[in-house]
């Protein structure tokens, strides 16, 4: 390829959610054309610079909105007798322009058929629109709207950011101005008076806020045996390949926001050994602790529940959701753990009444639940459920059809991922909600040491600590423990000398070695070195044990060098 000029499209790699790159200068010339052999015999000495690309880019500052309320009174009507208008008001963003300024709509309120006193309903503005500059002018327009839907203009008046910050009172009272009238009336004062009554900066945190301040994305799956025909061997294994897929493509995700790497396992809609009872919620790995150890662990586990439960004709949701629910709200301190809930199945279960009572209860927890449709079946109640919105009510459930995802033209990664976009992509926005919704802030970032050279032995003082016990022991009572040689085990303690007055001194080793990888023998050879004598090693005496003899006469266990 031989060209003069040449021009790159970076919007492209982008994407549009994301935003695209600014290219700014592009200087590009080739002055000669060459082969692909030609280029791979190209030595590193050869290459030379023949163009350079600038590129800016800029992070967005976070969204901290501001919530406001305005109150009127004495409101202008259209007819002074039969006024059957309602009142409500816009905001506006004052652009300056070349020409004219020019008005951005930021907010419209509701309209109320009280011209006297209107107290309209708070409403937020965004800091980026209403005060990116904190003496940007904003202009409120004060208007009425008929029965018929026509809308006529009261008068208007102007504040700022910097103005509304004060809060209410005095300075924050504001005469509606009709231009208009103002002209052509010699008594004209005002249309109005509009007065803020609440004025709040609120500090919204991230979803990485969140994450970077130690919270804990716990990944919960639940399995659907049942079916409502006997599937074929190929339906089957379609079946367990796509839920296998599907739990490797969500885990994949969650599993570096938990760093345990253990997550729960059930299943439902089954006949359980050995009584084979109807279960709508038993532990996958049919242990006590429903845990298991990674992806692996947790498709282990399905496997070899295939081979022993009875799959069932219907089956029930609302016990496994209610069951996430309680362990959401038994995971630990709040706010420091969130659970994210996905359930497989081939059809719709029975109890859509009862689930949806679990799932209302579910938005008051940290849990979020994803209800993953395999195979064709009519999942339109669950699509149903999913789309409900119920007012001042945070948002937990969403449904996805996985055969609506995959493609089977594409790889298996293609396919993974595009079952991790579509199923967590909700998922920052529904934990921020809970978050918020909860009062729950999030804290300073903890730092996280990963040095390869930081150990536990780093925690260990400098210099060695004593502990004097008031006690004092006998000869008689030296403890006789049995030993381990396994590291970290109790066959490394602290050493015990025995002072003049027959009071035990731990001494805390220094911290030039790690505890954990140091056996006894080398810890008695440091303490020779360092002209320590005797030493007596014990597990641990509690102060309690030591006072109940100090009344026995105590002899001498040896002296200090």
């Amino acid at each position: 390829l031989c060209t003069d000029e040449a021009t790159f499209k970076l919007d492209g790699l982008i994407d549009e959610e994301v935003g695209p790159f600014h290219l700014f200068e592009v200087d590009v010339c080739y002055s000669k054309s060459v082969s692909i052999a030609q280029a791979l015999q190209t030595t590193r000495q050869s290459l030379q610079m023949i163009g350079s690309v600038v590129i800016s880019a800029q992070m967005p500052e976070k969204e901290q909105p501001i919530i406001v309320q305005l109150h009127g009174r004495s409101i202008d009507k259209k007819d002074m007798i039969w006024d059957e208008t309602g009142v409500f008001f816009r905001v506006f963003r004052l652009e300056e322009g070349k020409d004219e300024d020019e008005l951005v709509l930021l907010y419209e309120s509701e309209a109320i058929k009280n011209h006297s006193h209107p107290q309209w309903a708070e409403f937020q503005l965004g800091t980026q629109d209403a005060a990116d500059n904190r003496n940007r002018l904003l202009e409120v327009w004060v208007m009425y709207r008929d029965v018929d839907g026509s809308e006529g203009f009261i008068g208007k008046f102007l504040t700022t950011y910097a103005k509304m910050k004060y809060g209410p009172g005095p300075d924050n009272v504001y005469a509606i101005i009709n231009e208009k009238k103002q002209h052509e009336k010699k008594n004209y004062e005002n249309s109005g008076r509009m007065e803020l009554v609440k004025f709040t900066d609120v500090s919204f945190f991230s979803f990485l806020d969140y994450i970077v301040s130690g919270t804990q994305l716990h990944y919960e799956v639940a399995i659907n045996f049942a079916s409502e025909s006997s599937p074929n061997i190929c339906d089957q294994q379609r079946f367990d390949a796509d839920v296998q897929m599907a739990i490797r493509a969500i885990g994949g995700i969650l599993k570096d926001y938990t760093p345990n790497r253990l997550f729960a396992a059930f299943g439902l809609g089954a006949k359980t050994p050995p009584t084979f009872q109807e279960a709508h919620e038993f532990h996958l790995n049919f242990n006590i602790d429903p845990i298991c150890r990674g992806l692996d662990g947790v498709v282990d586990a399905y496997r070899k529940a295939q081979a022993v439960v009875t799959p069932m004709r219907t089956a029930k949701f609302a016990p496994i959701v209610s069951y996430a629910t309680k362990l959401s709200h038994r995971s630990g301190f709040r706010g420091l753990h969130y659970h994210v809930l996905a359930i497989f199945t081939r059809g719709i279960p029975t109890d859509m009444k009862e689930l949806s009572t679990a799932v209302a209860g579910a938005a008051d927890a940290p849990l979020s639940i994803v209800i993953l449709g395999v195979g064709s079946a009519d999942f339109s109640p669950l699509i149903k459920l999913a789309s409900k919105r119920k007012e001042g009510a945070r948002t937990c459930l969403q449904f996805i059809a996985l055969d609506d995802i995959l493609e089977s033209g594409d790889s298996g990664s293609e396919n993974r991922s595009r079952i991790a976009q579509k199923a967590l992509q909700a998922i920052p926005e529904q934990m921020t909600d809970f978050m918020h919704s909860s009062n729950i802030a999030a804290k300073p970032p903890i730092q996280v040491c990963r040095s390869p050279l930081f150990h536990c032995s780093s925690l260990i003082p400098d210099r060695p600590t004593q502990f004097v016990f008031d006690g004092y022991l006998s000869p008689l009572l030296t403890p006789q423990l049995p030993r381990s040689d396994r590291r970290g085990s109790d066959s490394q303690y602290l050493d015990v000398e025995i002072g003049a007055r027959h009071h035990p001194v731990i001494r805390v080793p220094e911290r030039c070695h790690s505890v954990l990888q140091t056996t006894r023998e080398q810890y008695q050879r440091r303490l020779k070195e360092r002209g320590l004598a005797k030493v007596c090693s014990f597990h641990f005496i509690s102060r309690r044990s030591a006072r109940s003899y100090q009344g026995m006469p105590s002899a001498s266990h040896g002296t200090s060098d």
